[in-house]
């Protein structure tokens, strides 16, 4: 299983759509980068300058809510 991080902000309402659809058997941390430690992973990905949500597969930035609910159902259909 690829390692999945889902970068978020508090009241950003593309991210809470997103949280609501991560399928079950997929396994995603959540980050929220408002928290030091959101921050702190959001500054080594690279993604602190980006608008939220974004969703790291292994590396590869995904952008776009919309996007994002894409690609975690391919990841939950290789499961």
């Amino acid at each position: 299983m690829p390692e999945i991080l889902l970068f978020t902000k508090p009241g950003c309402e593309k991210c809470e759509y997103v949280k609501e659809r991560i399928p079950p058997k997929v396994e995603v941390r959540v980050y929220d980068l408002e928290s030091a430690e959101g921050m702190a992973e959001g500054a080594f990905y690279e993604v602190l300058h980006k608008h939220t949500p974004i969703l790291v597969v292994d590396g590869e930035h995904v952008e776009g809510a919309l996007n994002i609910v894409k690609r975690l159902s391919v990841l939950a259909e290789g499961i």
